[in-house]
């Protein structure tokens, strides 16, 4: 069986347990250990935090197990006002010996983890983001086009009832996925004209710019970005704007010489379901419809799901609530999927442990 956020492999937990035993006696915070732990390769408080959760199951790579084993080898590291890494040569022969010790015992926790985890049947391997583990059903509930086809009307022969649907893309890649990682689960699709008590009470996954009526209602502790009609503009199109303190910065869409659009904006949002214990919301926004399906695309591309998902562990942590603003590259009209660690992808972001900040930070 695959250990679960509530059930993690035992070899896991101890990693976990060990990993937060070594940084708490030496009194240090998550901040500290990141920063030492890190040197010129930024490492963010979220992934430490994650490293030593013991109902993760993410493990940390062997380079900073080495890392954790040079610095908690000699209570040296910790003379000084602030945590610093030694270098080989100022270790004593005890010192490296003890090095060498602490290392073999945490690889060795980390490889029986791994071991553990490759014993688990394929078919039982769920994506993180789009799995749901309880049996609470599943609303998608999509925009209207703002002018559906002639038989997307029920009096027309040949009706075909998700015509009416605009984000048509995003709603296909949603609804598969969603479908995939939870099989059994009961999914309804509805326009938010439809989001009746029965339905409203669920996990709820709106979709579409013009749906964020809806998701206000639902995503209410979260502060998303606002999207705003800019006047006078043929075709007619939208900016976001989003706030960190102070300062407020606007996004848009990037169109080349010749009009034809080569990036636009998307927003991944996910929330917890403000009746409904257990219960989530996730939005999928954008200024123009690529922006919808690239974000939607964000966590189901089988090119960039995986890395992506790390991401959101690495910057996160193990949170309910975050919302990622990101660039969505467009390539002969069609949205690609964006990669979160990629510079100048992330445009803003916020959760509710970080609070919000600009996708262009340098990490502590």
């Amino acid at each position: 069986m695959v250990a679960d956020s509530d059930h993690p492999t035992i070899p896991a937990r101890r990693l976990a347990e060990r990993l937060r035993d070594l940084r708490e006696r030496e009194r240090l915070t998550q901040k500290q250990l990141a920063q030492a732990l890190g040197g010129s390769d930024s490492l963010s408080i979220a992934t430490v935090s994650v490293w030593e959760k013991p109902g993760s199951d993410r493990l940390p790579p062997a380079q900073r197990l080495a890392t954790y084993a040079r610095l908690f080898c000699t209570g040296r590291s910790f003379d000084g006002d602030r945590p610093r890494l030694l270098s080989p040569g100022e270790l004593t022969e005890q010192e490296r010996k003890q090095e060498t010790e602490l290392y073999e015992e945490l690889i060795a926790l980390r490889e029986r983890a791994q071991s553990t985890d490759v014993l688990a049947p394929v078919e039982e391997q769920r994506g993180a983001i789009w799995h749901f583990p309880d049996s609470i059903a599943v609303s998608i509930v999509c925009s209207d086009a703002p002018e559906p086809p002639r038989y997307s009307k029920p009096s027309d022969l040949n009706y075909n009832r998700y015509a009416r649907y605009a984000d048509l893309d995003a709603l296909v890649e949603v609804y598969g996925q969603v479908k995939a990682d939870n099989p059994e689960r009961m999914i309804r699709i509805l326009p938010t004209g439809r989001l009746a008590q029965d339905f409203a009470l669920n996990h709820l996954i709106i979709i579409g710019g013009a749906a964020s009526d809806t998701a206000s209602l639902f995503a209410q502790d979260i502060p998303l970005p606002t999207a705003e009609a800019i006047p006078d503009t043929d075709p007619a199109t939208s900016l976001v704007r989003s706030s960190v303190g102070e300062e407020t910065r606007e996004f848009r869409s990037t169109r080349d010489e010749e009009g034809t659009l080569v990036q636009d904006v998307g927003l991944f949002a996910r929330g917890a379901h403000p009746i409904i214990p257990g219960g989530t919301v996730t939005l999928l926004s954008g200024i123009t419809s690529r922006g919808v399906h690239g974000a939607a695309l964000c966590f189901i591309d089988m090119h960039v799901r995986d890395t992506n998902e790390r991401y959101i562990d690495s910057a996160f942590g193990n949170v309910e609530s975050f919302c990622i603003l990101m660039n969505i590259p467009v390539q002969n009209n069609t949205a690609l999927p964006p990669n979160l660690w990629r510079e100048n992808t992330r445009l803003y972001e916020w959760s509710a442990e970080t609070g919000a900040r600009w996708g262009d930070r340098q990490d502590e």
